[in-house]
């Protein structure tokens, strides 16, 4: 891994973009694959990271909220 990589991870890492640091390289292979530019790469890595945050958000108000069971 160059120290390119490594900046770019720490710097994930301060902005608190986990989902997209963890998951960076099969990111923009997927990117790659389907031939986006670097807006659309963009566009698809903040996408996933809020998709990610969303999720975790609703899954921790669901634990909060002691419910009995929760339905699918």
């Amino acid at each position: 891994m160059s120290s390119y990589d490594d900046r770019l991870l720490e710097l994930l890492g301060k902005l608190k973009l986990f989902g997209i640091r963890d998951r960076l390289d099969s990111l923009l292979d997927e990117a790659s694959r389907s031939d986006l530019d670097m807006r659309q790469t963009l566009t698809l890595l903040l996408e996933r990271e809020i998709a990610r945050k969303d999720a975790r958000r609703i899954e921790m108000a669901l634990k909060l909220a002691h419910f009995p069971m929760v339905r699918d």
